[in-house]
C-alpha cells in the first residue's frame, strides 16, 4: 500500500503493533469506496503479517469516522438509504 499524506488510510508499525489512520479528517474520516479498499487491503496484507500482533484503528483529525461519505455517491437500497455494501463490495 502506498502511502502519501493525501492517502486516505495511513499504516504505521512499531515492533509488534500496527496504527491504522482513517485519513480524511476534512470530511471527517467519512467512507468512500477507496477508503474502504484501502481498509480491505491493509488488514488483509500489512495487518495480517506474522508478526503483527496488535492494530489500533483511529481517525485522523477530530473523529473517529461521520459514516458513509453520501457525496461519494452511494447508490440507495430500497428502503432509499445508503447501500455502502455495494459500492464497497
Amino acid at each position: 500500500m502506498s502511502q502519501t499524506d493525501e492517502s486516505p488510510l495511513l499504516w504505521e508499525r512499531a515492533g509488534a503493533v500496527g496504527r491504522l489512520t482513517l485519513n480524511r479528517p476534512a470530511s471527517l474520516n467519512a467512507w468512500t469506496k477507496e477508503l474502504g479498499q484501502a481498509l480491505l487491503a491493509a488488514t488483509t496484507q500489512k495487518a495480517a503479517e506474522p508478526d503483527v500482533r496488535a492494530v489500533l484503528v483511529t481517525g485522523a483529525g477530530r473523529a473517529f469516522s461521520s459514516g458513509a461519505d453520501l457525496r461519494a455517491g452511494f447508490d440507495a437500497a430500497e428502503d432509499g438509504l445508503p447501500d455502502v455494501r455495494r459500492r464497497l463490495g
